[in-house]
């Protein structure tokens, strides 16, 4: 098989291990709500050092490696930083001021004895929700195949430290559709589908990462400050509404092992 096509089949194959386990965790989420609102805090602290010890430890360097340490980098890196800060805005103001959280809100039980509130005006908030969730997985998406267009190797990590944000991302996404008033099973397709997005962004990677590598080397800087940007702006602000010392001190442990294992793994 080329080696172009392997990189085709195992980004594809992340893409859909990352949804299939996401949509595991949401299935989940309707069978022991209660337990995932306790282990979330702690998946999104791992998940907050998951990423920035992928982004410094593997993907910084690689962008190192690969543009030089010069201006060019710094501007790439701070022009990634950028454009995710002003998507984010851009969603915030569309939403009408409701905010979408990449690392996953408090998961919410169902209510009532079909897991349903009154569904009086979710429309708007329930679209504007989903539209979030896609655009951020086909950013997802497209930092897997990059990964995967430099290397095996870091395309594993890469998917590993998706696969760690992206499951609270969307359990979270279910606890408010059916707060919301969604049945349970429309709210888990409606978040499944626009999971599903990642595929999207992979595919434009891949299709022109295909045609240079200069596409490639751009995108390992964008790909940093993406991971840079949902630990720092999503999830660890999602982290510091915690002020008891041992869930704080357990939340610490987790994050200090998330960086630890993604920056010393393979090294």
């Amino acid at each position: 098989m080329h080696p172009l096509d392997i990189h085709w089949l195992y980004t594809f194959a992340s893409v859909a291990l990352v949804a299939g386990l996401a949509l595991v965790g949401r299935v989940a989420l309707t069978l022991s709500s209660k337990l995932l609102s306790r282990a979330i805090p702690l998946l999104v602290s791992l998940a907050a050092g998951a990423l920035l010890g992928t982004a410094f430890g593997h993907l910084l360097p690689e962008s190192v490696e690969r543009i030089g340490n010069r201006r060019e980098l710094s501007g790439l890196l701070i022009g990634g930083f950028l454009t995710f800060f002003v998507l984010e805005k851009l969603l915030s103001v569309w939403c009408n001021g409701t905010r979408h959280d990449h690392g996953g809100p408090v998961v919410h039980p169902p209510q009532g004895a079909h897991g349903r509130r009154s569904s009086t005006g979710h429309g708007p908030m329930v679209t504007n929700l989903l539209f979030g969730s896609a655009i951020h997985s086909i950013l997802d998406g497209m930092s897997i195949a990059t990964g995967y267009s430099v290397g095996t190797h870091l395309g594993v990590l890469t998917t590993f430290a998706v696969l760690l944000h992206e499951v609270p991302h969307h359990i979270g996404d279910v606890s408010i559709l059916i707060h919301k008033g969604i049945p349970i099973v429309r709210a888990v397709g409606l978040s499944f589908l626009a999971g599903s997005t990642a595929a999207v962004g992979a595919l434009l990677v891949l299709l022109a990462g295909a045609q240079s590598t200069r596409v490639t080397t751009t995108l390992l800087p964008f790909a940093t400050a993406n991971f840079v940007y949902i630990a720092s702006a999503n999830l660890l602000p999602e982290l510091r509404h915690e002020n008891r010392l041992r869930p704080s001190l357990v939340q610490i442990v987790f994050f200090g092992a998330g960086c630890t294992l993604m920056f010393v793994l393979g090294s």
